[in-house]
């Protein structure tokens, strides 16, 4: 640490101390806004390092949680703003892009300063009616611990905030309009030259472990089907380059139709500059399987931070398929990835191949300033190791306990975090280094651990949420109003119709994981049970989660008392899926809102099944209905004939449709909650009832061969709903149509 000493001195030392050595050094510029920004500009002007990216724009409008998008390729110099707003994701990516031998500025408050001052990139964890002065430092200042820690870092003093009245308010971290020095400013985010498309002939020679992932992509390519190839990296060893030059040298010894997805365009750049021109055809996830186009290769770049469904869709519709992904990195952790994906290889393609690229190709072997990202980030958190997770359930559990620790304390705890965070890692695929910000700093958040002496067993993250005022509640059923945060009560509100739903208080289940080797044995159940009498204690009147709705997650909410009472009617951007909500009682209050958003939510599904959730997944709908309330009017005499007819004679489907509607709305709640019908059956009496598809459309969804199939599985299920049926009061005697052979008719 250095106070006073001059900046492009010290960063001019730095940069001499490691020339050629690959590693890179930060220097951190501590004090006031405007003595940071003028010494950073007197660096970059003096030092003349002409691939110099800058991250943060202060006295623009830029959003400082987006800056991301800039950033491409790599520099020999980063500038890192503070200032402007410090975002985790954006801090990692830019670090990646750095080169060995590089140096990074870090221009922040005092250290003393830094962890109090408000950053503006925390507005976005500020709920109504939070501001973002009610955000916490313990991030900020977890950083500061590792940076003070690190071989990586020097670190010079200046005028701190309070030596400089001048300085911005602290309210809002805004400063005055810096001078123009003639120098690159922090608008610039990248200069032209380090946007401009690279030279290929002057790209360096693929590393060992970069020509092992070339070679074992053109065997896939071009070897038996159905063996994909799965490579696994951590940041900035090189695996997009390689899938660009595996593709260059597939291009150069013929045409092959190769196709390239990732999670957003910018995620593949890599790989289309270094596979040269023309390079591959990039389609979205979502566009890719809705087109199915032909292709003799398929490349999915960061794989982990696309929903496990759509990967398992692409594996299943592509013959000769690469994923490749980060383990650990910004864009969303790669350790859930291949814990969960590998059984959807082993059960589909069992022939499939695994990859791991350890070398560094930007930066030395054992560099410190990765060492630092990894550690400040958390990139590299892991779950306790499978065998203390075993020792700790030998016992049966006798010592096992739930504890909801003061967030200062698991901050300042980096053991017990990196346990608790990399289990949230492992349990969700799209975990980034923000989750930790928010986790530790954003207002009413409490983090749960189920622990067995020092193993972090299972862990939740919770919200609180509702207890909005009365005048808004108007406001945001109608749609005027979407105060920030809040995101159970006033979906229940604007999407659901539960026009109190906001007054209420909620605790909303945000995250939460089970380590994989205690998986299985209730210790999820008893968190949430936990969580529930915790929330119940605080004067809280629903427990309640929002997830992506699949049938497995949908049954172990229900496991936990928590019942479905809405879906969204489209597909989240980011799962791929629809999301559900599921709420517990606390109160009497809450029973009431409970009561009613089970009862409204069968008539719902049975309109929106046939519109805009069409494409909702009959598994998926079945979980949502198992136990739902049923509609309580009996069947006319009418449909019950009809009916009959339908399930034990030849009555053509669409004549029965009307009939068959109401039928579904009066007893497939009960029979799916009863197990009275098979899979297949549940799957058309959706498919055909709900969503009214024609019976070969729903031929897929039960493995069958025709429309004829369909039909008989879908009489055999309407002949065991009708039974249902008529098992309810009042009971009806129905005389049950002659079995006579008619064709089957629409």
């Amino acid at each position: 640490m250095d106070t006073y000493a001059s900046p492009p001195a010290a960063a001019q030392a730095l940069r001499t101390a490691i020339a050629g050595s690959g590693e890179r050094r930060l220097l951190w510029l501590a004090g006031g806004a405007q003595w940071t920004l003028a010494a950073a500009r007197d660096i970059v002007a003096r030092l003349q390092v002409a691939d110099t990216h800058w991250l943060g724009d202060r006295g623009g409008p830029a959003d400082p949680n987006r800056r991301t998008a800039g950033l491409g390729g790599d520099c020999g110099m980063l500038v890192v703003d503070a200032w402007a707003g410090l975002d985790p994701d954006a801090l990692g990516a830019a670090i990646g892009t750095l080169r060995g031998g590089g140096l990074l500025v870090l221009l922040t408050p005092s250290a003393a300063d830094w962890p109090g001052w408000i950053d503006p990139a925390t507005r976005r964890f500020a709920t109504f009616p939070h501001g973002p002065g009610d955000v916490g430092g313990r991030w900020v200042e977890h950083l500061r611990r590792a940076l003070a820690s690190s071989p990586a870092v020097r670190r010079i003093d200046g005028p701190s905030l309070s030596e400089r009245a001048q300085d911005p308010p602290r309210a809002t971290g805004a400063v005055d309009d810096a001078p123009d020095t003639g120098t690159p400013t922090p608008g610039d985010v990248m200069p032209p030259a380090a946007k401009a498309a690279m030279d290929l002939s002057q790209l360096p020679p693929a590393t060992p472990d970069q020509a092992r992932a070339i070679d074992a992509i053109l065997a896939t390519a071009r070897g038996r089907a159905c063996r994909p190839l799965v490579i696994t990296a951590d940041r900035g060893r090189g695996k997009s380059a390689a899938m660009g030059l595996a593709t260059a040298r597939l291009r150069a010894a013929g045409d092959p139709l190769i196709l390239l997805t990732a999670p957003r365009r910018t995620a593949a750049e890599a790989v289309l500059r270094h596979a040269g021109e023309p390079p591959p055809r990039y389609v979205a996830p979502d566009a890719l399987l809705a087109a199915t186009p032909a292709a003799d290769l398929l490349l999915v770049d960061e794989a982990a931070a696309i929903p496990a469904p759509l990967l398992e869709s692409m594996l299943l519709h592509y013959p000769r398929i690469v994923f490749a992904t980060t383990v650990h990195g910004y864009e969303g952790t790669g350790r859930g990835f291949d814990v969960r994906f590998r059984a959807v290889l082993d059960r589909h393609t069992p022939g499939w191949r695994a990859l791991r690229l350890t070398a560094p190709v930007r930066w030395a072997d054992g560099d410190p300033l990765e060492a630092l990202s990894n550690r400040a980030l958390l990139l590299d958190a892991e779950p306790a190791a499978d065998a203390d997770a075993a020792a700790a359930l030998a016992d049966g559990g006798a010592h096992m306990h739930v504890e909801t620790p003061e967030r200062a304390d698991l901050a300042a705890d980096e053991p017990l975090l990196r346990q608790a965070f990399g289990l949230l890692v492992l349990g969700h695929y799209q975990t980034r280094p923000s989750d930790l910000r928010q986790l530790l700093d954003a207002p009413d958040i409490a983090v749960h651990l189920l622990r067995c002496g020092d193993t972090v067993l299972a862990t939740a993250v919770t919200g609180r949420e509702g207890r909005l005022p009365a005048e808004l509640l108007a406001p945001i059923f109608a749609g005027r109003r979407r105060p920030q945060g809040h995101l159970l009560p006033q979906t229940l509100s604007a999407h659901a119709g539960l026009l109190d739903a906001p007054a209420l208080g909620v605790r909303r289940i945000l995250r939460i994981a089970v380590h994989p080797a205690a998986r299985r044995r209730g210790l999820g159940r008893r968190l949430v049970a936990a969580i529930a009498e915790q929330a119940a204690g605080d004067g809280n009147d629903l427990l309640g989660a929002s997830f992506g709705a699949t049938p497995e997650l949908l049954r172990f909410w229900r496991r936990c008392d928590l019942a479905p009472v809405h879906i969204g009617s489209r597909r989240n951007a980011a799962s791929g899926v629809h999301a559900a909500v599921v709420l517990r009682a606390l109160t009497p209050a809450g029973e009431r809102l409970l009561d009613l958003g089970r009862r409204r939510l069968p008539g719902r599904l049975a309109v929106l099944l046939a519109g805009p959730l069409r494409d909702l997944e009959p598994a998926v709908a079945a979980a949502l209905l198992a136990g739902a309330t049923g509609v309580a009017e009996p069947l006319p005499d009418n449909d019950l004939h009809e009916l009959n007819a339908f399930a034990h004679a030849a009555r053509g489907l669409d004549a029965t449709r009307p009939a068959l509607h109401r039928l579904l709305r009066v007893a497939l709640p009960r029979a799916l909650a009863d197990v009275e019908l098979t899979p297949a059956q549940a799957a058309v009496l959706i498919g055909c009832g709900l969503q009214q598809r024609e019976p070969a459309d729903a031929a897929a969804l039960v493995g069958a061969t025709g429309a004829g199939a369909v039909l008989g599985t879908l009489r055999e299920a309407v002949a065991i709903l009708l039974a249902e049926a008529l098992r309810q009061p009042p009971d009806r005697q129905v005389t049950r149509p002659e079995q006579r052979q008619h064709p089957e008719g629409g």
